[in-house]
């Protein structure tokens, strides 16, 4: 169960409002009013519990759950006991995202800037906007409404946020333009200079970095993500996508909408992502690399060359995705011959 120290729960909810919430098919007349007080794992579910099916890997703890209610589909319906309650729907993990939001809202912010944290006369802080202990905010900021700035933050001078953003603790941002509900989780550096260099006589000369951080609405950051400003044009993150903890992106990339970014990705400068591609964890992409609209990238890939819209590949570098299967096979064949 979820520690009442960290996190405060909502409801109770009848069923009745969970299927409205959830999209649900029409409940038995019996099952509308049942109280549900919280979700829970199969496992651990009691009688005032709703909890989940999704995949038959799990249905070991499905048919002795005591869960008051669980979230099925047809498709799975057959593995449950006849005595379970079940709420049908067709997508049961983002139904029970949808539970746990109910259960569990964000907390809004709390209005007012703490007594240490400076912020330059001239920046503007939006209605409703909670700025925490240590926050630096430069001149010319503009900060929306309903924002929740966290301790220790630092955004520079300029910098656009809209409304809506929470802003996680020692993050620092500079050169940006954020839109609206984007959340930003802790330690996460934005618009930072590009890693480019011209070697000379002298050494290493850095190249200029005059572009922008443009991060579209709803996004979300992990901790310890690093965005670079783009060098000429500017480094973007499309509407909804998704970065995992410790992902890398570098100057004048251009990231699509919903895209899935997992942990310890790195993609180069000037790589070109379509909307909707998903990329496992370690993943490599190099610069001005373009990967088309919904491609799926196994983790620890190596992008070395363009790929099409749609494709499934994987491997180092990748290839299409049974190609790299085939080679993974035939490896540990030969690895077996020479043994």
């Amino acid at each position: 169960m979820a520690d009442a120290r960290f996190f405060h729960r909502a409801g109770p909810f009848t069923l009745s409002d969970i299927a409205a919430v959830i999209g649900a098919e029409p409940l038995l007349p019996d099952d509308a009013a049942v109280s549900i007080e919280d979700i829970a794992a199969l496992e651990s579910a009691g009688p005032e519990h709703i909890s989940v099916f999704s995949d038959v890997r799990y249905r070991a703890a499905l048919a002795p759950t005591r869960a008051g209610a669980i979230i099925i589909s047809h498709k799975l319906a057959h593995h449950a006991s006849p005595s379970s309650r079940l709420i049908y729907v067709g997508d049961p993990r983002r139904a029970y995202a949808q539970v746990g939001r109910l259960f569990y809202p964000q907390p809004p912010p709390v209005p007012g800037v703490h007594a240490t944290a400076n912020v330059h006369e001239s920046a503007c802080i939006g209605i409703g906007t909670q700025v925490d202990a240590g926050a630096v905010i430069g001149r010319d900021v503009d900060i929306g409404e309903r924002c929740h700035i966290g301790a220790n933050v630092v955004i520079g001078d300029g910098v656009l946020i809209g409304n809506d953003c929470r802003i996680g603790a020692n993050t620092c941002i500079s050169h940006s333009l954020i839109g609206h509900r984007v959340e930003i989780e802790t330690c996460v550096t934005i618009g930072s200079q590009g890693f480019g260099f011209v070697p000379g006589p002298a050494g290493l000369e850095r190249m200029l970095q005059l572009g922008r951080v443009v991060i579209e609405e709803g996004v979300r950051i992990g901790a310890n993500c690093a965005i670079d400003r783009g060098a000429t044009d500017d480094t973007v993150i499309g509407a909804g996508s998704v970065l995992d903890n410790l992902v890398q992106i570098g100057h004048n990339v251009r990231l699509g909408r919903h895209c899935v970014v997992c942990a310890q990705v790195g993609i180069a400068g000037s790589a070109v992502i379509g909307d909707g591609v998903m990329m496992g964890g370690q993943t490599g992409v190099a610069d001005h690399i373009s990967i088309g609209r919904g491609a799926h990238v196994a983790a620890k890939s190596g992008v070395m060359r363009d790929i099409e819209a749609g494709a499934v590949v994987g491997g180092f570098p990748a290839v299409p995705i049974k190609t790299w299967h085939r080679q993974t096979v035939g490896i540990a064949r030969l690895s077996k011959k020479v043994e």
